[in-house]
Parts: C-alpha cells; sequence; structure tokens
C-alpha cells in the first residue's frame, strides 16, 4: 500500500525534474552570458563576482553542515536528554559569523556603486532616439545632428537598430504610452521607457553582428512579442545604409507603372493603410499621430524591406536556413519571406495577440482583402527600399 501509494508522487517528481532539465536546454536568441559591448561586460563581470562569491558561500556553509552532521550525531551510547554544548554569548564565534558577510556585502556595494556611476549618463555618439509603444520599438536618426528628428533628412526605422561598430551610441529612451524596458543583453543592461520621460543609455559592440532584445517591462497582452535587434555594422557598411535608407525615401516617392501589381497595391495601400503607416514623401496623413492608435503610431514602412524584421521582430522579412543565416536566391538576393508577410497583412492579430478595438495593434483584415489584393499589396510593399545591409 506504501509503495502503490507515492507511485504518484515519484512520477511526477521525475516528470518535473525533467521539465526543468529540458526547460535549461532553450536556445533563445538572447543571450546574456556572451557580453560583446564594454558596458555589457562590466555588468558582465559583477553578475559573475557576485556569483563567484555565492559559490563560495555555498560550498562553506554546505561544508560546515555536512562536518556538524557527521562530527555531532548522535551515538547509541549519548544520554537523550543531555544538551550539546552552548555557544550563546561567546563574542568570538558572533563577530565571526557576523564581520564576514558583512565585509563580503560592503565590498560588493563598493564595486556596483561605482559601475552604477560608471554605467549612468549619455554616449558620447550620434544620438538615437527609442520610443517604445504597444508592442515594438522605433528609431529615429538625428542625421543632422541639429537635434530635431523630425527633418527631411532624418531616418526613421523600427525594429532594427542598425549603428556602426566601435561607437558608443547614445539613446534617448522614450514611451508613447505605457511602461516598457529596453534591453539589449549583449550590449548593455536595461533602461525603462517611462511615458512623459527621456532616460538616456548608451549601447556599443566592438565587433560587427546581430544582436537580439527584448522589453523586460510587462506592458500588455503581447509583452512577450516586443522584441528587436541591433544590427552593428563596419563603418563604410554603416554609412551605405545611411545612403540606402535615403534613397529608398526618393524611390518611394517614383510613381508605379499604370495597370501594375505595383500601383493597383498602392491604390490599396491608399485605401487601408494610411491612417496608421507612413511612407515618406508619398503617404503622410499619419505622420503627426493618428487619434485611434493608444501610441499615436504605426510603424514608418518606407524602408519596409531593408529590415531584417517585422511585426515587432517576431517575424524574418527574409527566409533563414535552420542556422539563422540569410538564404540568397540565384539572383543572388535575400528571399523574401512573401508568405509570412503576406499572412500579417491579411489577418495580423491572429499572429500577433493584440487588442485593435482598444486601439492596440493591426486590423484583421482577412474579410476585407481578397487573395489578388494581398498579391498586388505584396507587389507594392517589396518596392519600399532596398535589401538590408548584413554585418559581414
Amino acid at each position: 500500500m506504501r509503495g502503490t501509494r507515492f507511485a504518484p508522487r515519484w512520477r511526477l517528481a521525475v516528470l518535473a525534474g525533467v521539465a526543468l532539465a529540458v526547460a535549461g536546454c532553450a536556445t533563445g536568441q538572447l543571450d546574456a552570458t556572451k557580453p560583446i559591448g564594454e558596458d555589457a561586460r562590466e555588468i558582465d563581470g559583477l553578475m559573475r563576482l557576485s556569483g563567484w562569491m555565492a559559490v563560495g558561500v555555498g560550498i562553506f556553509v554546505a561544508a560546515a553542515v555536512v562536518t556538524i552532521i557527521v562530527k555531532f550525531r548522535a551515538k547509541p551510547t549519548d544520554d537523550p536528554d543531555d544538551l550539546p554544548p552552548q555557544i550563546h554569548g561567546n563574542r568570538k564565534a558572533e563577530l565571526t559569523w557576523t564581520l564576514i558577510p558583512t565585509v563580503m556585502l560592503a565590498f560588493l556595494t563598493v564595486v556596483t556603486i561605482g559601475a552604477v556611476f560608471d554605467l549612468a549618463g549619455a554616449g558620447t555618439g550620434r544620438t538615437i532616439k527609442v520610443e517604445g509603444q504597444q508592442w515594438w520599438w522605433q528609431f529615429s536618426y538625428d542625421v543632422n545632428e541639429d537635434g530635431d528628428f523630425d527633418d527631411d533628412v532624418d531616418i526613421v526605422t523600427a525594429n532594427d537598430l542598425v549603428i556602426p561598430v566601435g561607437e558608443e551610441v547614445n539613446l534617448e529612451i522614450h514611451s508613447n504610452d505605457v511602461i516598457h524596458s529596453f534591453w539589449i543583453p549583449q550590449l548593455n543592461g536595461k533602461r525603462d521607457a517611462v511615458p512623459g520621460r527621456v532616460h538616456h543609455w548608451r549601447i556599443s559592440s566592438t565587433e560587427p553582428g546581430i544582436f537580439y532584445g527584448e522589453c523586460v517591462e510587462f506592458c500588455g497582452l503581447s509583452h512577450a512579442n516586443m522584441q528587436m535587434r541591433a544590427i552593428v555594422l563596419e563603418e563604410a557598411d554603416f554609412e551605405r545604409w545611411l545612403a540606402d535608407q535615403q534613397a529608398g525615401r526618393s524611390a518611394a516617392a517614383e510613381p508605379h507603372a499604370e495597370d501594375s501589381a505595383e500601383a493597383a497595391g498602392a491604390a490599396l495601400f491608399e485605401t487601408h493603410c494610411i491612417s496608421c503607416h507612413v511612407v515618406d514623401g508619398v503617404y503622410e496623413s499619419a505622420a503627426g499621430g493618428n487619434a485611434n492608435l493608444i501610441a499615436g503610431i504605426a510603424p514608418n514602412l518606407t524602408n519596409l524591406m531593408s529590415r531584417t524584421a517585422f511585426a515587432g521582430a517576431l517575424y524574418e522579412t527574409y527566409v533563414q536556413d535552420a542556422d539563422r543565416e540569410y538564404v540568397r536566391g540565384s539572383d543572388g538576393k535575400l528571399i523574401v519571406n512573401i508568405a509570412g508577410l503576406r499572412e500579417w497583412v491579411r489577418n495580423a492579430p491572429d499572429l500577433k495577440p493584440a487588442r485593435a478595438d482598444n486601439q492596440q495593434g493591426m486590423l484583421d483584415f482577412s474579410e476585407v482583402l481578397t487573395d489578388q489584393d494581398l498579391d498586388n499589396l505584396m507587389a507594392y510593399l517589396r518596392t519600399l527600399g532596398n535589401e538590408p545591409v548584413l554585418p559581414r
């Protein structure tokens, strides 16, 4: 009976252990254990220092417990009424176990406070405006560095934060709705985005690459789907990216051939999309914000095809293989994830939880757009910008 009674508990314990082991095998894109940026390395150093100190304390305590169990265990010849020697009032012992943790904590406090002041403040490089909203990130570049992010030469993008290698970029972090928190763990720690306030932060990378991030402040229904990525380029590649962004703005304003799929898609875009989305030089009615959206704005789509991801960086704009390498076609160009983009336009709430009825997220167009409409819209969207400049 006893074995039968406890069997389910043992099975449950085994299953729980297996579940924990499997969870520890997850291969996500966030990795705080491999810092690349200088600030991230400083944070990592602090975490490892405190971690090793905790390990040391744990080993000492475990060894002390084992020693006490072995040395002072009850023996058959012991009188059960006898008490072990008492050390209450032993000044030496009490000072020892009080001073050791006090000194350790004081040491950690000193090094941590120093790091806090060292990590605070703006970067010394260019300034990029970061805006958090439900549930994606917008990045604005003050190209002429006049302090105004709304000039004709300035660049607005979403999901992809593109920066040059080796530059300590200054971030002006805002929120257009609720509290968010910006975190790209391989480049720096976390910084909140708070409505009505501007928080300065900085990131940098000593090597080119794509580094992934998340919103880490619960901000509503699709909080877990509010991602971003930093694309770090060599200086020459970054300048080429800037030039491509400017060229994309000019190309977006060029008319499409009559009776083409692109022209039909542009007409559909004008009918269904321009109340929320902006295409510079063409559809700018939503540039001042949209009262029908809690955040006020939706992603600027001028250079949509230059971005590696869409839908809050939840889905890839271009096809990747099993190793997350971008796939190129026979013409040498990246293969667009047309199926994913098409489905997103057709029924976004089905791919990413939202509350369009509460002015949050994209509408469901599955009952509005026909298959031909979707094909035409894809043809138009593919004209918006060149393919992304990727790290080498």
